[in-house]
């Protein structure tokens, strides 16, 4: 969460977070992931208080320190830190003393590592001497010398867009702001939460805004993909489990840290005051008679007690209310449901998760006043909308209770409005998830209570819709991501198509009663999971933008079975199924196939392409067709009847089959509708120009039916069930 003083973006990591693992447990995450029995390294720097530096007795310590021992035991290994300067940090990453390091990413430095998941965000800021002039922009330290820290991102990216700037490298940032205050510089240019806690020590104040906001992550050697999936993997399981949150609450009042102001020394001196005050008023009241004694006692108790109550109501409201907006704050706003949950057991709450998208763009141009009059606004703005529970979560991020009966359009419809900020209206850009319901039953163990796993519902439920772009998403059990899902993408990403085969299901040409072709389909016998049905992992591996490297190893596998298959039947043909995404990239197959050698190998190939794929894209996927068909290759529609294309829009096609679809097959014989529709189907399709193959046929009797009406090639159980190459040799040889 940024705070008023620049913490981490909180729903930026919770993003990524989500991305990787979802919202998953510990118990569900932990033994996913395969094992890595190497100690890690990280190098850091010693003196980068609070995130990390070596205490008086050289031991490391840090908000990051935690997060690196959390993740290497969560992984199972050893954490050994070795804090130096952060030029040598850097250095012992790049020759390979050390395996990580904690930085801003950058475009420079992506050059020489890799960058896991963002897990903080931070600003910097110019430091300037109380006694001489305050620069307050980067444009005022033309020409001036501005001390940062040797191969720190402010060195970094001054040298690239301010090359007018004299630049002092030193050690460190305590050094940057000693330059300062020995006017050795006119100027240091720092991390904003580090250098503000160096700064006061000296004579030194922070003078601009916070600027340069930077994702904070873990970087490995460039090309270090194994170790850097390790680590994303960890940050995510930790963001899961809650273990990223115990530490950033533990170390919140440094992140958090301020100069303490003279307000706060007089509240101090006053505690120390009031007790010798008081005495001192007994003493004089002693002298008093008896009777005016007793009545000014009693005065003065009663004040005591009323001055206690007040000073109990503000300790409260510290520990509950958020200070940007004065709204409950998370532990609030959790107690406060929970209180209600209890009270009200029949009582079904809607719980809205919501962020402010405009907001780092509103950072962006009006700068951290902006920010800050963008969040307090909008908070007022739901206090006014008379939600029965309203809580800042930190950095623009809300949860409420909305009443009984609202719509997610009614609740979006509420929080629409636009807010005048310096002279410019703003739309805040709001995305919400949904909880619907209680949240008796987790099925967990060790279950969170009702109020936060409600919450951690809805913070599911945005992420999807964040995602996917949307306003909002109600939560259902199926945004759950499994955890299955996740040992299949690594392990296709780590070994492609190792564990995967094919076989054919054979299709029997029904004039002639022989086979004459197959259709190749893909099995994936996992060696942990055992059998992966098609059904799931295709859409897993299109939903994760590899399905063309599949869909390209299927099609070389299946040129190479056809060699085989046509030194029996020389007019045999295989088809083999693309994805959408395979047509979408319709330049990039063409290519494919273009540069098989030699091209007769491509004769007797099809590429079968559902209906909804051709529908989708007219234009592009009738110039794909086209190309295949140049190359020599074949093109059937399959599923047909499943999409809203007729087959005179598919005329417009040079395809040269289409694939009745086993919903229209299964009940033709006892449903007068379906019968009708296969044989107009067959029919018209004949009429075309185009052959008709039945898919799914589970009987003898259907599959004469089909023969009756004309039907090309049947295809089904009752022929065979998918099976291997060599059964299909015995089966070309065999059926007559």
């Amino acid at each position: 969460m940024l705070s008023s003083r620049g913490g981490p973006v909180y729903l930026l990591m919770l993003a990524a977070g989500l991305f990787l693992a979802g919202l998953l447990p510990k118990s569900s995450l932990g033994n996913l992931h395969p094992d890595r029995s190497a100690d890690l390294v990280f190098a850091g720097s010693s003196t980068y208080a609070p995130f990390q530096w070596l205490d008086a007795q050289g031991q490391a310590r840090g908000f990051v320190i935690d997060l690196q021992d959390s993740m290497a035991q969560l992984g199972g290994v050893k954490a050994e830190h070795r804090l130096t300067a952060w030029e040598s940090a850097l250095s012992a990453v790049e020759s390979g003393e050390a395996d990580a390091v904690a930085l801003f990413a950058s475009e420079r430095r992506s050059q020489q590592y890799d960058f896991t998941n963002p897990f903080y965000y931070q600003f910097h800021s110019i430091f300037s001497h109380t006694d001489g002039e305050r620069f307050s922009s980067l444009v005022a330290l033309s020409g001036q010398t501005v001390a940062v820290t040797a191969a720190a991102y402010a060195q970094e990216k001054l040298e690239e867009e301010h090359p007018d700037v004299r630049l002092l490298p030193v050690e460190s940032e305590r050094a940057c702001i000693l330059a300062v205050h020995t006017r050795e510089a006119d100027a240091c240019l720092e991390a904003t939460l580090s250098a503000t806690r160096h700064a006061a020590d000296f004579d030194v104040r922070r003078t601009s805004s916070p600027f340069w906001p930077r994702a904070y992550v873990f970087a490995v050697r460039k090309g270090n993909s194994d170790l850097l999936e390790w680590l994303n993997f960890q940050l995510a399981a930790m963001q899961s489990d809650g273990t990223y949150f115990a530490i950033y609450q533990k170390w919140l009042p440094e992140l958090e840290w301020r100069k303490p102001t003279i307000a706060d020394h007089l509240t101090t001196l006053a505690w120390i005051i009031a007790p010798i005050l008081l005495l001192a008023l007994l003493g004089l009241i002693g002298a008093w008679v008896l009777k005016r004694q007793v009545a000014r006692r009693t005065s003065q108790l009663t004040t005591e007690l009323r001055s206690r109550r007040r000073l109990e109501k503000q300790l409260r409201d510290q520990a509950e209310y958020d200070a940007a907006t004065g709204l409950p704050n998370r532990p609030a706003f959790i107690g406060d449901l929970e209180r209600r949950l209890s009270e009200a057991p029949d009582w079904s709450p809607t719980l809205v998760f919501l962020r402010l998208l405009s907001l780092d763009s509103v950072t962006s141009t009006f700068g951290r006043t902006g920010h800050e009059e963008l969040i307090k606004d909008f908070g007022l703005h739901l206090e006014h909308l008379g939600f029965p529970l309203v809580s800042h979560l930190g950095t623009g991020t809300f949860a409420l209770i909305t009443p009984q009966g609202l719509t997610p359009e009614d609740i979006m419809a509420r929080l629409t409005t636009s807010f005048y900020i310096e002279g410019l209206y703003v739309d805040p850009g709001v995305v919400m998830g949904i909880s619907i319901g209680r949240a008796d039953d987790t099925g967990k163990d060790s279950a969170p209570t009702h109020a936060e796993e409600l919450l951690r519902r809805a913070v599911t439920a945005y992420a999807s819709a964040h995602a996917k772009g949307n306003a909002w998403c109600v939560y259902t059990p199926q945004l759950q991501p499994d955890p299955r899902d996740l040992i299949l993408l690594h392990d296709f990403r780590q070994h492609g198509t190792r564990d995967m085969r094919l076989v054919y299901q054979p299709k029997l040409d029904l004039a002639s009663g022989r086979i004459r072709e197959a259709e190749a389909l893909i099995r994936w016998e996992h060696p942990r999971l055992g059998f992966i049905s098609p059904v799931h992992f295709i859409p897993l591996l299109e939903k994760a933008g590899m399905i063309t490297r599949l869909t390209r190893w299927v099609i070389d596998e299946a040129i190479e079975e056809l060699a085989r298959y046509r030194t029996r039947d020389p007019d045999f043909g295989i088809s083999v199924n693309i994805a959408a995404q395979d047509l979408a990239d319709g330049a990039g197959l063409v290519e494919f196939l273009r540069d098989k050698r030699p091209a007769s190998s491509l004769q007797g190939l099809r590429l079968e392409i559902t209906e909804t794929g051709v529908i989708q894209d007219h234009d592009h996927t009738q110039r794909v067709i086209a190309a295949l068909r140049e190359i020599g290759i074949d093109c059937a529609v399959d599923d047909f009847g499943t999409g809203y294309a007729s087959l005179s829009y598919l005329s417009r096609f040079a395809i040269e089959e289409v694939k009745l679809d086993r919903s229209f097959i299964r009940k033709m014989r006892e449903n007068r509708r379906d019968y009708a529709i296969v044989a107009s189907t067959i029919e018209l399709a004949h009429t075309l120009g185009l052959k008709v193959t039945a898919e799914g046929i589970e009987d003898q009797a259907t599959l004469e039916a089909l023969a009756e009406l004309g039907c090309d090639t049947a295809q089904g159980y009752v022929i065979s069930h998918p099976t291997a190459a060599d059964e299909v040799y015995r089966m070309i040889e065999s059926i007559t």
